[in-house]
């Protein structure tokens, strides 16, 4: 008679779940899915790199990236404004004006856009603001209000044949104010246009 007295009673360690096992199998595909797998909208693209050469560009949808061996640059494809500004200016007829104006510019290459490192948009707004320059210096003080509308496809062309090689389009270039300090230049102005006025 064993009264008074208790037998310890050995316990099997617990075996591991089918469902934990299952968990641990799928948590590492879960994690290199997350770390490959990219979205990309209609409005963007993604330029990839592979061990430092272009592989292309990819996208709009689900998109792999291959870790470590690939590397991905996103462009937008949105267009983009961009503010032009000319402090000084010199007319055809030496009159120093201040032109404000924007850009319209889009993405064309989105590989030369990826592989340009130091800024193409404002790359992009130098040449604009170079363009603008020469237009208003092949122009007379009293053209410049009608230049905008007659010249602003036409320099949104030639501003493009520059900006395309850092794969960027200007589609339209639009002055929206011209500024006229008064020096010394303007008031020579306004005296030759009296003198040329009959009866001046």
């Amino acid at each position: 008679m064993l009264a008074g007295h208790t037998l310890p009673i050995v316990r099997e360690p617990a075996a591991v779940e089918p469902v934990g096992w299952a968990l641990l199998g799928v948590l590492p595909i879960v994690v290199v899915a997350l770390w490959t797998v990219r979205v990309v909208r209609a409005d963007e693209r993604l330029v990839v790199h592979r061990v430092g050469r272009v592989a292309g560009v990819r996208g709009p949808g689900l998109v792999v990236v291959w870790p470590v061996v690939e590397r991905a640059v996103r462009v937008s494809l949105r267009l983009m404004c961009l503010d032009v500004f000319c402090s000084e200016a010199v007319t055809r007829d030496g009159v120093a004006v201040r032109v404000r104006g924007g850009a319209v510019a889009e993405v064309s290459d989105p590989v030369r856009f990826a592989m340009t490192m130091d800024g193409p948009l404002v790359a992009a707004t130098v040449v604009a603001e170079r363009e603008l320059r020469r237009q208003v210096a092949d122009a007379d003080l009293a053209d410049l209000p009608a230049m905008a509308g007659r010249c602003g496809t036409e320099m949104a062309e030639r501003i493009s044949e520059t900006t395309s090689r850092w794969g960027v389009r200007v589609t339209l270039l639009d002055i929206d104010d011209v500024q006229v300090p008064l020096r010394g230049e303007l008031i020579a102005w306004a005296d030759r246009l009296r003198e040329t006025r009959p009866g001046g």
